[in-house]
């Protein structure tokens, strides 16, 4: 699964790579959590338009026939395997997909019946890449409208199979506007390559998401013992 990450890089940086033409007030965040809102990235509702739509989403999708946004707790992530059949995603991999732009996402390796040591997982040559992302749109009875977000999920690459089972779909950037546009592509939603990850242990600090702070990131190793008294 994917339950935090991190988006850490300049706004300019970020552009670049996706191509939007707003220009937000991105601050870096170190431990973004399920229920907060989040950036991600999107085609242009106007068909005629170019290049692609930065949006704010709550992570945890609301299906459009949800009753109450309580329902999103449970959608933070969508298992690739059967995105396209479940009621809750099928309507939106069809036609609502988003990339969401991360720097490195946590993992937490179970060390015994209770221990767990989180761990910063990213890509070895890119320091920000995308997740695969589908989007929704629900309204209250009086009208107020929604936008929330899921992440795809896939069987872990070889290399950090050894922290969890499962990881993110990362898609490629050759690949990012293949995904946007849709279609049956699920042959994008499969692990990503072994050999680009990269990964290291960190400090326990990140199991609370009120913590938000570069010392979130940095290897377990160079980071002082009395900052890794706090348990997850």
């Amino acid at each position: 699964m994917c339950g935090r990450f991190s988006l850490t890089s300049p706004v300019e940086a970020i552009r670049q790579l996706f191509g939007f033409q707003e220009s937000p007030n991105l601050q870096a965040r170190y431990n973004i959590a399920p229920t907060t809102q989040i950036t991600a990235i999107r085609l242009p509702s106007d068909k005629a338009a170019s290049g692609t739509e930065l949006f704010s989403a709550h992570w945890g999708l609301i299906p459009s026939w949800a009753k109450t946004p309580e329902f999103s707790t449970k959608m933070i992530n969508a298992r690739s395997e059967t995105v396209a059949e479940k009621p809750a995603f099928r309507a939106a991999f069809k036609s609502r997909r988003c990339l969401i732009p991360s720097t490195g996402f946590y993992e937490w390796q179970k060390l015994g019946k209770t221990e767990k040591q989180p761990w910063l997982i990213g890509l070895r040559d890119a320091p920000l890449f995308a997740f695969a992302g589908l989007w929704e749109r629900w309204k209250d009875p009086q009208g107020t409208s929604i936008e929330s977000c899921t992440i795809l999920t896939t069987l872990a690459a070889e290399s950090i199979a050894f922290i969890h089972h499962r990881m993110p779909v990362i898609i490629d950037k050759v690949n990012h506007r293949q995904w946007l546009e849709g279609g049956s592509e699920l042959g994008l939603l499969q692990p990503f390559d072994s050999s680009k990850m990269s990964y290291h242990k960190v400090s326990r600090r990140v199991g609370n998401v009120r913590n938000d702070d570069i010392d979130l990131t940095v290897p377990i190793e160079s980071v002082p013992s009395n900052s890794q008294q706090e348990l997850f």
